[in-house]
């Protein structure tokens, strides 16, 4: 009977570590945990004045949420402000089914229309997110 119920425990336990293993194999991409349901739908940016934040997009506006919740408080706002792939700092606005961007904010001077924002994520990394990543 001990020997069966050994047997019964280890087989539980290699099942439970195979499955933490398989788990944590898989539950990343770009640093951000996917066991979190936004997970896939965020961009972790850099901001103008270097502050680090995380962004969605939800009914056409960027939802913010700052990693300094002590300084800076979690926002909505019809535009983002981040570091581009270049170092440069850049607007993106939802315009339609792509982003409008300016370059240093201006509005009023040349945007483009592009189908992804090209920004710098916390750890300095250049990364791509298109709009259908971006919604929630």
């Amino acid at each position: 009977m001990n020997k069966v119920t050994l047997g019964v425990a280890a087989a539980l336990l290699a099942t439970v570590v195979g499955a933490k293993l398989a788990y944590e194999a898989t539950v990343y991409s770009s640093g951000v945990p996917a066991n979190q349901p936004w997970a896939q739908n965020t961009m972790e940016f850099v901001a103008w004045n270097g502050e680090k934040w995380t962004a969605w997009i939800r009914d056409g506006a960027f939802e913010q949420r700052p990693q300094n919740e002590p300084r800076w408080s979690p926002h909505t706002n019809v535009s983002v402000a981040f570091v581009a792939w270049d170092g440069g700092p850049w607007q993106a606005k939802v315009d339609g089914d792509a982003f409008l961007l300016a370059g240093r904010g201006d509005w009023n001077g040349s945007t483009e229309r592009v189908a992804a924002i090209r920004y710098r994520d916390w750890n300095g990394k250049n990364q791509l997110r298109t709009l259908t990543q971006l919604v929630r």
